[in-house]
């Protein structure tokens, strides 16, 4: 029986198509402003707060009509975004003008302005001990402010660009995520003493806890990553594949999983806490930055620094998807190279693939469907 001519496996066969059952659905994409990135829920009114950054706005957003119905003007570049309920406060860390500015959520006014250090870019709250801890980017440090009396408690020691913060509550440590360090500062929350610090590659800045696995997940956006960390051990466990240039990143409310926001992919992806993998990328819009959930509906809140909306969707998966793709080698790797010719766009000539024999070059297969 004679050989099969090699070129014969690639000729084109039947096209096969399979249907998947969705595994998001987006409800709604609202403008807000320019470059928005944090985001929280005020579930007693329905209402979501958006800080947009290039406006130096906050755009609250009704959660049952799904459309802004205020701007509050802040202080400049306000980038990451709080909500007290029990003072009833929205607080935003304002980049440019070097303040949290404290807004009265039931009149829409500003209240007060909290001077801190430089370049203020992430805050982290805990409602039980009353604390708001502000990550000061060009400054190096966290301050520590009392949401009740709104004064500075503390001003604690971390390193260049820190900004995203998260508190394990059960063991009470603070984590302060430092962008240009590419490290992480680890801070007792009772004493407000950092004493201890990893390395977690460049790009770090976004940070989530599940305190019950003793775990933090700490957005590496250079590698298109997300570090898994012992937080006791302040240690990294291991590093797990997202999607393009990930900046945001908030916990699941049943810990199962967490979301990331992908800002060069224009996605969130579900990451598995459990098994580490990533199950879908749900579609939002450009530049996705700040994220979070609205417990109420279990709706994903994105703000899209690059179109200036927020977007809200649905996450359709109740665990890992039932089909996962598997990325297996091409079984023509190491196999010669079959010989074929092609039309010469600028010529119109045929050229054969023989041409080449025996030389180095690059083939740039382009396709377009």
């Amino acid at each position: 029986m004679a050989a099969a001519d090699p070129a014969e496996r690639f000729a084109p066969g039947a096209a096969c198509r399979i249907d998947l059952p969705a595994h998001s659905r987006t409800i709604a994409t609202i403008p807000v402003g320019l470059d928005p990135e944090g985001v929280a829920v005020d579930d007693a009114r329905r209402r979501a707060y958006v800080a947009c950054s290039r406006s130096d706005w906050v755009t609250v957003v009704d959660l049952e009509r799904l459309e802004p119905i205020a701007r509050v003007p802040v202080g400049k570049e306000p980038i990451d975004l709080a909500f007290d309920a029990p003072t009833d406060r929205i607080f935003t860390a304002d980049a440019h003008s070097d303040t949290v500015s404290v807004v009265d959520a039931e009149t829409l006014e500003l209240a007060a302005t909290i001077a801190v250090g430089g370049y203020p870019s992430g805050l982290a709250y805990d409602e039980a001990t009353r604390r708001l801890y502000v990550g000061n980017s060009l400054g190096g440090t966290m301050s520590v402010i009392d949401v009740d009396t709104l004064e500075t408690v503390a001003t604690v020691e971390a390193e260049i660009g820190a900004g995203a913060i998260e508190l394990d509550r059960e063991r009470r440590i603070i984590l302060c995520v430092n962008f240009i360090a590419a490290s992480v500062t680890f801070v007792n929350a009772d004493t407000n003493e950092p004493y201890d610090r990893i390395d977690v590659g460049t790009g770090a800045c976004a940070v989530g806890v599940v305190p019950e696995r003793g775990e933090a997940f700490v957005v590496n956006s250079v590698a298109g990553a997300v570090n898994r960390i012992d937080v006791e051990g302040a240690r990294v466990i291991e590093q797990l594949r997202v999607g393009e240039a990930p900046v945001g990143l908030t916990v699941a409310p049943a810990h199962d999983r967490v979301y990331v926001s992908n800002r060069g992919a224009g996605t969130v992806s579900v990451l598995g806490v459990a098994d580490g993998v990533e199950w879908t990328q749900i579609p939002v819009g450009e530049g996705p930055g700040g994220v979070t959930v609205d417990r109420r509906t279990g709706r994903l809140l994105v703000a899209d620094a690059g179109t200036g909306t927020l977007t809200i969707a649905e996450d359709l998966l109740a665990g890992p998807p039932p089909l996962r793709v598997v990325e297996e080698p091409s079984p023509f790797v190491g196999e010669p190279l079959p010989p074929f010719s092609l039309v010469d766009l600028r010529t119109g000539e045929r050229r054969s693939s023989l041409e080449w024999a025996e030389k180095r070059y690059i083939i740039n297969f382009f396709a377009s469907w």
